[in-house]
Formats: structure tokens, sequence, C-alpha cells
């Protein structure tokens, strides 16, 4: 009797506590902003004029009581000429030490680094408490974002960029041949470029990239490593950087496939094979769009043109290398501005932001379905692929930057040793490894006197 009594009691406490609760509603995981929603902002940036111009105006334009102020980043590179031997990251560290802005705008292996190192305040709390929509994004970039952040979600990208393939449907139609699909490995897309051999032209033009970028987009793809986990010993003997040399200088030298003698900056419309009608395929972003519609390239706006997504590895089929986030945004841990930091947050990363960006071509909102089609193509191609972790404990971080000063003429010379059937690959790299060894000995040596 006398625990039934007592069950009784504790079941309307329970329930007096729950209806207190639904009264008087969950504590804010954030204080709210001040009264007319005013509040301050300091925000971590290249320079004003571009945070503005990029996300700043249509902030202020829904937030006008929060006052901004602009910590420039873009005056480090000259201190970095006149501070030599300070690096860019040291230079930034202490920078937001100094300043303390409350949103921190960094790039993918900078916020590995101040996720992981405490920096940055955890935003899961105030995402479930608001309900936030993180549903809408890129499928598996939420899930790469944490486990960047070591579980936890300290930042959100509203943008990213990403190679597709491009072709010229006429091209392909006046040849008989198969249009390009997606899902192609780098093999299938270097026999396809072949067989316009016939047709007395290059069925894949690399564009203002050389011998060695194309051969970093293949070695990226099939997540090759240059160098071992601790940076010290080069690692270009494998049968799959074998592999990986023989498939392209194969292409070059059949002229499947034509690179850039050195790697160009700039390349003219006027120079471009692709363009000019003149090559079946080439590589490039959501931007190079933007070539077809301009009045000056009369062939390129007469073409029958589409895109599939970028060459896949096998073993990892529905992922890309070939996207970058643009930049992340996080809280600063310190900041005393939270509720207006993450208001900023919330924003750019929404989908108001992802809506207001879809007329802009050089990059696409991380979130979906905001951005259709480019020109009346569909933006397919772009979304097919999820962002591949490239887990920014590279063994590069760990190599001396002077290396790839003696590194560099050593693959040219490698390479075009293999173009022109002086040396096979396993010669080649067998001589490239051995040289490049010694230079890194070198490097590591010349560090430490």
């Amino acid at each position: 009797m006398r625990w039934g009594s007592w069950l009784k009691q504790g079941t309307i406490l329970v329930s007096i506590m729950a209806l207190v609760s639904g009264c008087f509603g969950t504590k804010p995981v954030l204080e709210e902003l001040g009264k007319d929603g005013r509040g301050k902002l300091k925000v971590l940036y290249s320079n004003e004029g571009d945070f503005f111009r990029d996300y700043g105006n249509v902030f202020t334009l829904k937030f006008p009581n929060i006052d901004i102020e602009v910590v420039e980043t873009n005056g480090l590179y000259q201190q970095m000429q006149i501070q030599k031997g300070v690096d860019y990251g040291t230079l930034l560290t202490k920078l937001i030490d100094e300043q303390q802005p409350d949103v921190l705008t960094l790039s993918a292996p900078e916020y590995e680094e101040y996720a992981l190192g405490g920096k940055l305040y955890n935003l899961d709390s105030i995402i479930k408490q608001e309900q936030f929509d993180l549903e809408g994004f890129m499928p598996g970039l939420i899930d790469m974002v944490r486990e960047q952040g070591g579980g936890a979600l300290f930042g959100l990208p509203p943008f990213f960029y990403t190679d597709v393939l491009y072709y010229n449907a006429d091209l392909f139609k006046a040849n008989a041949i198969d249009l390009p699909k997606g899902g192609m490995t780098w093999k299938e897309l270097f026999d396809l470029a072949a067989r316009f051999e016939d047709a007395g032209m290059p069925g894949l033009y690399a564009g203002y990239e050389n011998a060695v970028g194309m051969l970093k987009r293949i070695a990226d793809t099939w997540g090759l490593q240059e160098f071992d986990a601790k940076g010290e010993h080069i690692l270009l003997e494998s049968e799959s950087w074998k592999q990986a040399y023989q498939m392209m200088t194969d292409a070059i030298r059949t002229r499947a496939l034509q690179v850039q003698k050195s790697d160009a900056m700039f390349l003219p419309s006027s120079n471009n094979l692709f363009l000019q009608g003149n090559a079946a395929m080439t590589f490039g972003s959501s931007g190079f769009i933007s070539e077809f519609s301009d009045p000056q390239n009369k062939k390129a706006s007469k073409m029958d043109w589409g895109m599939v997504p970028v060459p896949i590895d096998p073993s990892h089929p529905n992922e890309t290398t070939s996207a970058r986030l643009y930049e992340y945004f996080a809280i600063n841990e310190h900041s005393s501005n939270k509720r207006a930091a993450w208001e900023f947050v919330k924003y750019v990363n929404g989908p108001e932001m992802a809506k207001a960006s879809s007329a802009i071509y050089y990059k696409l909102p991380t979130r979906t379905g905001f951005v259709k089609s480019i020109q009346g193509k569909s933006t397919e191609a772009f979304y097919a692929l999820q962002i591949k972790n490239m887990k920014y404990e590279w063994a590069i971080k760990r190599v001396p930057s002077d290396f790839n000063i003696a590194y560099s003429p050593l693959r040219e010379e490698a390479l075009k040793a293999i173009i022109d059937k002086v040396k096979t690959v396993d010669e080649a790299l067998a001589e490239l490894q051995q040289k490049a060894q010694a230079a890194l000995q070198k490097v590591r040596q010349d560090k430490v006197k």
C-alpha cells in the first residue's frame, strides 16, 4: 500500500515537471541576440571586400543590427616573405590568438587541425536543439566533416567545386563512337580516347595541365602515396605506380592524350583544342561552362556538349578526389559572441544562401536540389560522386617544402624518358626512386644545419 502511494506521488511529480518544462521551454544552448537582434561579429576572411561580396551583404540584409568586423588574412603571405622560415599556419594561429575572431574561415587541413586541437565550438548541441537540417547536404558530406573533427561537428562548408569530364557530342557522332558515361575507370577513358586516332585529333585534352598534373589525377583517384607515413622514404616502385606511369605515358605517346609541355596558369580559349573543336574530351570545373556562352568562342557556342563524372577507382566507385570544399565556417571556442556567430554559420550554410547562389558558375552549393541545371544542362554529374576524405594527416605534411624544387625536374626527366622509349617504366622509376630518395635526405640534412 505504501509502495503504491509513493508510485502515485512520483507519477504526479514527473507530470508536474514535464508541464513546467513545457511552459517555460528548454533553456537555449546559446543566449539569444540582444534587443532588436543586436549583436557584433568578428569574422576571419581573406579580405573585407571579398567577404561582403561573397557573404556579408546578404547576411546583413537579414541581420541588419549585427555589426561585422573582418580580420583579414591576405597580409599573411606578405609577412611570410618578410619573416623567412615562418610558415603560413604559424602566422594564422598567431593572428587568431591576437584578434580572437568569432567566426573562422578555414581550409580543410586547417579545420581538421583546429577541430582536433580543441579550438572550435562543437555545433552538435545547437544543431540538435534548433533542428537545423543536415539531411539536405550532399550524401556523405556531413559524415566526412564529422570524421575530420574526430566524431563531432565543429564547422560547415557551404560550397564545393569539382571537375567533370566534358565531351563534344558532335565529334562522337561524326566518328560513330559511343558517348562517355559515368563510372568509367581511367583505363576505359584512355581506351575511349584512343578511338579518335583515325580522326587525327586527341581524344582527351588536358587543357592547362602537363603530364605531371595528369599523373597526379590518376594517382589521387587510386589513393597512391609518394612517401611513407613519416615522410622519410619515397614509394614509387609499387605495381600501382608503375601502372599509372605506364597508362598515362602510353596515352601521350599514341596521342590519345595531349598535355601541355609545362603547366599553364592561363590558357586562352583560342588555344584550347577542346573549345576549338579539335579534341573530343577535356576536364573542367563548373566554371568551364561559361566558355560555351562566350560570344567570342564561336565554335564552342555552337557545340553540342555534355558532361559526365570523372573516372573512378573501382574499389571506391562512389567517391571522387576531384572535388574540394571551398571553405569551412566554424566558431571560435573562445568567442564571446557565439549566438551571432552561429546565426552567420547557420545562414551561409542554409537553404537561402544555396538558393541565392544558383546563378554562380564557379562554385556549387553543398546543399542539393538548388542548382539543378546550368545553361540547360543537368548538374547531375557534379553531384554524382561523394567527396573523398583526403585525411589531412598526409605524409606530405612531414616532407620539407624545398624537396619539390629538387624532385620536380627529376620526375619530368623520368616521364620524358618513358614517353620517348629511352627507358622502360621499371628502369625509369627505379632511377627516380634512387635520385628522389637522395634528394629528400639532402634536403632534410640541409634543414638541420
